[in-house]
């Protein structure tokens, strides 16, 4: 029996930089024979608020965020209010728990990217494995590792055929409530690979001409 995999990291046309509709994700989620994927959308729930609107059977969608506070990336799971940007990162973490959600410190050591949210804040679980950080993911590991943080993984997916690329898998039944909570009991298993440099590359050119 295949158990219940989810991507914890996808962007739609609510991140400024996603070209990807919400029902584009979840077609190409199902597709990939996800259960599920976490909306994640920069410093907007606008996605989340779209899917809770939308009647998905047999498919979650795990309302969320990805806050771009001042020390770096923080991803807020299960969160369906705003946050504001540029706060520090133990503010943010405070906020996403006022939620009731779970506090993901994002590619907490990617190359070119802030590293000190890792530092400066309680995570409640650590991404160690995103699709688009080339550099940083093992250190993300060790981190965890040392530190006995629960581990998750993503795509950080901001077109539709990168969804899947990574995820965690659950041994419980496919909502939110028990997926958050295989994860921090730290049972999630991470899955997953890096998109190939070329595609990265060439859409990250694409981006630069069309703003």
């Amino acid at each position: 029996m295949n158990l219940p995999r989810f991507d914890l990291h996808v962007h739609t046309r609510y991140s400024r930089d996603g070209r990807c509709t919400l029902l584009e994700a979840v077609r190409m989620a199902k597709s990939r024979g996800l259960s599920g994927i976490a909306i994640t959308d920069h410093d907007s729930v606008g996605g989340s608020l779209e899917a809770a609107g939308l009647n998905l059977k047999d498919f979650v969608v795990i309302p969320g965020i990805e806050v771009s506070s001042r020390d770096g990336h923080i991803l807020g799971l299960n969160v369906r209010g705003p946050i504001p940007p540029g706060l520090p990162a133990a503010e943010t973490v405070a906020l996403i728990k006022e939620q009731g959600g779970m506090a993901v410190a994002a590619h907490p050591f990617g190359l070119g990217r802030k590293i000190g949210a890792v530092l400066k804040a309680r995570f409640d679980a650590i991404e160690v494995l995103n699709s688009r950080t080339y550099f940083g993911n093992s250190l993300a590991r060790e981190f965890a590792e040392r530190n006995k943080l629960p581990m998750v993984a993503g795509s950080d997916a901001h077109f539709p055929d990168e969804i899947g690329l990574a995820g965690v898998e659950v041994n419980c039944e496919p909502n939110v409530d028990a997926v958050l909570s295989s994860i921090a009991r730290g049972e999630a298993k991470v899955f997953g690979q890096l998109l190939p440099p070329f595609t990265y590359l060439r859409r990250a050119i694409q981006k630069l001409i069309s703003r």
